[in-house]
């Protein structure tokens, strides 16, 4: 729905003339009539007006106008393919970036897997000493309690560098979105 057809709606609702508008706003029946049918628009301190006259807010008048563009930019900017941004993305996403995604995925699992091994150290020294697989000196069960206590330290560590690489290729993600579609 156009804002014409918003100010008409919700001018009938009133039960309003243009006749009766235009006499509490100061103005032509013949300029009602073009804001009504999209051919001029008012300014904002007449939509300020008009929004009190009619008892909705300057946001109701405009929602569903606000609505139909922003769907219309939708939907071309998903229509327009620039087709050389796109072989251009391919060929450098094939090329270098999915090394250099590869290696980061590789990091972020060993720093998980160092952060886990360390944190459940102690509980696998318990485990070895009850079942007798092996017995360990009050050293290493010292070194043990270390590393869990290392580990614990390295998680926030471990969940921040996860949640910014997660951040950091969902950005290029739609970086690249909005290279191709232009």
């Amino acid at each position: 729905m156009s804002l014409g057809e918003s100010l008409k709606n919700a001018r009938a609702m009133n039960n309003l003339t243009q006749e009766d508008v235009a006499k509490k706003l100061y103005v032509t029946r013949q300029t009602v009539s073009r804001w009504e049918q999209n051919k001029t628009v008012p300014n904002i301190f007449v939509l300020q007006e008009l929004s009190n006259l009619y008892g909705l807010s300057i946001d109701d008048l405009l929602s569903e106008t606000k609505e139909k563009v922003q769907e219309k930019e939708e939907g071309k900017a998903m229509k327009k393919i620039n087709w050389f941004a796109l072989f251009g993305v391919v060929c450098f996403n094939v090329v270098l970036f999915s090394g250099v995604a590869i290696a980061a995925i590789g990091l972020l699992i060993a720093l998980w897997a160092i952060t886990l091994s360390f944190v459940v150290s102690p509980l696998l020294l318990l485990g070895a000493n009850v079942t007798g697989l092996q017995n360990f000196e009050m050293l290493q069960t010292v070194l043990s309690v270390i590393l869990c206590g290392v580990g614990v330290v390295l998680y926030p560590f471990s969940k921040k560098v996860t949640h910014y690489l997660i951040e950091f290729f969902s950005k290029y993600v739609k970086y690249n979105q909005k290279t191709i579609y232009n």
